[in-house]
């Protein structure tokens, strides 16, 4: 039973990373095209992305 907790928050984990890894993807486009706007917004998602990872590998701990 103790493994379906750590499973089950690895995942969240990884769909957290690979949500980060779009987002970083979708900056590196915005920069290659110039779009300010869009790089502020991916800044400020990635930002809160970093947030939420951190919460939660804070609460494994």
């Amino acid at each position: 039973m103790g493994n379906d907790g750590f499973e089950s928050g690895s995942v969240t984990l990884n769909s957290l990373l690979e949500e980060q890894r779009a987002l970083n993807m979708r900056m590196l486009l915005a920069v290659q095209l110039r779009d300010l706007a869009a790089q502020e917004t991916l800044q400020q998602e990635l930002e809160e992305l970093a947030g939420e990872i951190e919460r939660f590998l804070a609460g494994r701990h």
